[in-house]
């Protein structure tokens, strides 16, 4: 029969295998995109490899109170306005889910990509036509909770071409943490120790029967 300890190990791994399921189902990129976000920019050489950096700025997304959609803005840091402040370029990015949408920038509006976020047993991608000053793709891996990256392609490859890097970091708030946030790496911690202590005293049983 199956013994307390290892009935109880499973329990423990059986939720928390739900919870990590609960979590990839409850991923909403409109929820995800909220708050303030430091955001660096690299370019990567297809022939070197070298990563140089190449700015610095900001993103900061709010709901609208009168749509189902997220006003903000982007602010480079080296970029000033006409009356010598930070510059803030409109964002406005549209949703017809959750998950997929069209992200826009300045005042026209222009749509700079649109976005459907899907996963395959690994992090939330969304990737399609980059509609920057050059023909390009890209790619936007949910990397974790408090960071994203964007790399842009062009397009077409050429072997001496650079290919873009946005790495974005959240900037930390209030917000609420889910349970699995909080208690997760406890848990698993625990149920780890609970398995070693299982496989230590089956051990330590095996030992004695072959000593009897």
């Amino acid at each position: 029969s199956r013994r307390p300890g290892n009935a109880m190990v499973v329990t423990v791994f059986s939720l928390l295998a739900v919870l990590a399921s609960a979590q990839e189902k409850e991923f909403s990129f409109k929820t995800y995109l909220l708050g303030e976000w430091n955001v660096e920019r690299f370019t990567v050489s297809m022939t070197t490899s070298e990563m140089v950096p190449v700015s610095t700025g900001k993103y900061v997304f709010n709901a609208d109170t009168e749509t189902t959609n997220i006003v903000g803005y982007w602010s480079p840091d080296e970029v000033e306005d006409e009356d010598g402040l930070q510059a803030k370029i409109p964002v406005l990015v549209e949703f017809d889910s959750s998950n997929t949408g069209n992200f826009k920038t300045g005042e026209d509006e222009d749509v700079l990509f649109s976005f459907y976020f899907q996963h395959f047993n690994g992090p939330w991608i969304s990737h399609g036509e980059w509609n920057g000053q050059t023909s390009a793709f890209y790619q936007f891996n949910i990397v974790a909770n408090d960071k994203f990256t964007i790399t842009v392609y062009p397009n077409p490859v050429q072997e001496d071409a650079e290919v873009t890097i946005y790495s974005a970091s959240r900037v930390k708030s209030g917000r609420e943490k889910t349970f699995f946030e909080k208690y997760g790496s406890t848990m698993m911690m625990v149920g780890g120790f609970m398995l070693f202590q299982q496989l230590k005293g089956d051990g330590g049983r095996a030992a004695a029967a072959q000593g009897g």
